[in-house]
């Protein structure tokens, strides 16, 4: 049964997660640094688009099938991991043989888009957080989808918040340093970034 403080508890334990950084943050910094504020917010759109289908997975009790069904995790993990490993060479590249001026920023909105529903969908370690999480706040009770669903949507509300800041943010800082030497460092240092998180990710247990 959710509490008062209960709520609070979970709400600063979702702080700390959505603070934490991890594929979404630097996703949406890259693209907003990069392309600017609008494609920043084209993978805040689809992080979040991610977030509901776990809310949904939650409130229709098949979050746990990703533990029950042998293989899945593994399955989802390794897919994660490619994906997050193509995602930081494809950014080394980038920064290695810059495009043109001006040629960076065409890249349509539904591409950012995607790449942050996917990030989000194939991070396996989200689902085992929530599904290690929320039984000590919701417990087991007939309404406990549905309480799974309000926290689910209390991290990605407080996600929201701060991906919108740091798209401002990132994109303000872009537009300061343009297409120079600094952006290309800044880039590279995502595609590290991402090649490290595809490494974590490829050799995390599910636990």
């Amino acid at each position: 049964m959710l509490t008062q403080q209960s709520l609070l508890a979970w709400t600063i334990l979702s702080i700390g997660l959505v603070l934490l950084p991890g594929p979404d943050t630097m996703l949406v910094a890259g693209h907003a640094a990069r392309r600017g504020f609008k494609a920043g917010m084209a993978a805040i759109g689809g992080i979040q688009l991610g977030g509901l289908l776990y809310m949904a997975l939650c409130g229709f009790g098949f979050l746990s099938v990703l533990n029950a069904v042998p293989g899945l995790f593994m399955t989802v993990k390794i897919a994660g991991a490619i994906y997050l490993l193509w995602l930081g060479v494809q950014m080394l590249r980038g920064a290695v043989r810059p495009a043109p001026a001006g040629e960076a920023k065409v890249m349509p909105v539904g591409a950012p888009f995607r790449q942050g529903f996917i990030s989000t969908v194939l991070n396996p370690k989200v689902a085992v957080f929530f599904l290690a999480a929320l039984p000590q706040f919701v417990g087991t009770g007939p309404d406990a989808p549905l309480h799974g669903v309000l926290l689910i949507a209390i991290v990605y509300g407080l996600g929201l918040v701060w991906c919108v800041a740091l798209a401002a943010l990132a994109t303000h800082a872009g537009r300061k340093v343009g297409q120079s030497s600094a952006m290309r460092w800044f880039e590279g240092a995502l595609g590290v970034a991402f090649i490290g998180l595809a490494g974590r990710l490829a050799l995390a247990r599910n636990a």
